[in-house]
């Protein structure tokens, strides 16, 4: 009986001495992650585009875009994302459709980095460009949606916008969230969102509808 509480006492030492490593192992990792920046003259050259003042999605296809833009590699996944909800990035594996890409670097008029980034996400059946600003060490100040295509069965959500000049980009929306059932009218929304960048490289952001439609 005691070598068999003995063994007993052992295996629950391990199991907290397991659990408590493994705890702080992903504190860890959490804290690189969050701590992870990199250095911009690394990737100015991946980029497929410079300075644009338009942003729309391609109509290229998912499994073909990797052949025309640089995808991200993990590292530099962690390092531009800074998000430590994020514990994987799928583009890593060559089978992958969840996919990251460098899109086009940005003349900052703020002594900042500034670019964007093409995503495509299967699980949401959305593509995005983000557009991201870095301070000079690296940090993520901040990042919003300059274009997107979202659609699945019943719905499906567009967005293309363009600077208005150096710190104002508008972006229009056109939004469809059709129902299945017949009986019930189908809603399109149409909406704009002014994004305002100021010096310090923040963002201000506001929404308006412009108008909704039924069919």
């Amino acid at each position: 009986m005691t070598t068999k509480r003995h063994i007993i006492f052992l295996l629950l030492v391990t199991i907290l001495l397991a659990t408590s490593c493994g705890d702080q192992i992903l504190k860890t990792i959490n804290k690189n992650i969050g701590n992870s920046r990199f250095d911009f003259s690394s990737i100015e050259n991946k980029f497929e585009y410079s300075d644009q003042a338009e942003f729309s999605i391609d109509t290229i296809q998912w499994d073909k875009r990797k052949d025309f833009y640089t995808k991200l590699d993990s590292l530099e996944f962690f390092q531009i994302y800074q998000d430590t909800a994020k514990k994987e990035y799928l583009g890593q594996y060559s089978e992958s459709i969840d996919n990251d890409f460098f899109y086009s670097k940005q003349k900052s008029k703020r002594g900042l980095w500034e670019f964007t980034i093409l995503t495509q996400r299967e699980g949401e059946y959305c593509d995005r460009i983000l557009y991201n600003i870095y301070a000079l060490d690296g940090k993520l100040i901040s990042s919003f949606r300059v274009a997107g295509s979202c659609g699945d069965g019943g719905y499906y959500e567009t967005s293309s916008g363009k600077f208005l000049n150096d710190s104002t980009y508008e972006l229009f929306s056109e939004d469809n969230y059709k129902t299945e059932d017949v009986e019930k009218p189908n809603i399109i929304t149409y909406s704009k969102t002014l994004t305002i960048i100021k010096p310090n490289g923040t963002i201000a952001q506001t929404d308006m509808t412009l108008k909704t439609e039924t069919k």
